[in-house]
C-alpha cells in the first residue's frame, strides 16, 4: 500500500507528546534482548498458567500498566497468559481510554506471550483510527519484538503522513542499526522537509557505527 508523502508544514500537535514519546522510546529500546534477535525467541519456556477470570485479568492488566516500573517486562506479563493480548488490544483501540494508557498497553504488547502480537501491532500501526502516539508506540513495540526483521516494515514509515511516526521510525531504525538502516535513512534525509524529523533522521544515523 503506498504511503503518502508528508504534507506541508502544519501545526505539530505531536510535539505536545514529544517528551512522552522519547520516554517510551527509551523504555522500549532498552529491553533485555540484543537488537536483531526476537525477544520472544529469548524467553525460556514457562509453565502454562491457568486462565484468569476476565474481570480479574482486566484489573491485573490495569495494575501493571499503572505500575511505577513502567518498563514492560516479559516476566511480569507471563503469568497472565496469552489472554492478555486481547485485553491489551482492546485498551489500545479504545478511544475513551486515556492516551497514555493506550500507549502503555501497546508497549506491553511487545513482551506478551502470544504468536499474534506482532500482527496486532501492525494492525494498530496501519489503522487510520489510531492516534499518532499509538502508532508511534506500535513502531517501537514491533522493533523490540522482532528486531532487525522489522526493518522492511519500518522503512515505508519514513514517508508517513504523521511527523511523529516518521521521527519515531527514524530513531528506531537507527537503534536497530546495520547497513540497511543506514541506507534508508540516508536516502530519506534529502527529501524530509520537517526540521524536527530531519533532526530525528540525523540522530538515527548517529546511532549507527560507520
Amino acid at each position: 500500500m503506498p504511503i503518502s508523502r508528508p504534507l506541508p508544514s502544519t501545526p505539530r500537535r505531536w510535539h505536545t507528546h514529544l517528551l512522552g514519546a522519547c520516554s517510551l522510546s527509551a523504555l522500549l529500546l532498552t529491553g533485555p534482548s540484543p537488537w536483531g534477535v526476537s525477544t520472544a525467541a529469548l524467553l525460556p519456556p514457562s509453565a502454562p498458567s491457568a486462565p484468569q477470570p476476565l474481570g480479574a485479568l482486566h484489573e491485573e492488566i490495569l495494575r501493571l500498566l499503572d505500575s511505577p516500573d513502567s518498563t514492560p517486562r516479559a516476566a511480569d506479563w507471563a503469568p497472565l497468559g496469552p489472554e492478555a493480548l486481547t485485553e491489551l488490544t482492546g485498551l489500545a483501540n479504545n478511544p475513551k481510554a486515556p492516551e497514555p494508557q493506550r500507549t502503555r498497553a501497546v508497549a506491553a504488547m511487545a513482551v506478551v506471550a502470544h504468536p499474534e502480537a506482532s500482527q496486532r501491532l501492525q494492525g494498530l500501526l496501519r489503522s487510520p483510527a489510531s492516534p499518532d502516539s499509538v502508532r508511534a508506540a506500535a513502531t517501537l513495540a514491533l522493533s523490540r519484538r522482532e528486531g532487525l526483521e522489522v526493518i522492511p516494515l519500518l522503512t515505508p514509515l519514513l514517508s508517513d503522513h504523521s511527523d511523529q511516526v516518521r521521527a519515531t521510525a527514524a530513531r528506531t531504525l537507527g537503534r536497530l542499526g546495520g547497513p540497511e538502516a543506514r541506507r534508508v535513512l540516508e536516502e530519506r534525509l534529502p527529501f524530509e522537509e520537517d526540521l524536527a524529523v530531519r533532526e530525528a533522521i540525523q540522530q538515527g544515523l548517529s546511532y549507527i557505527e560507520p
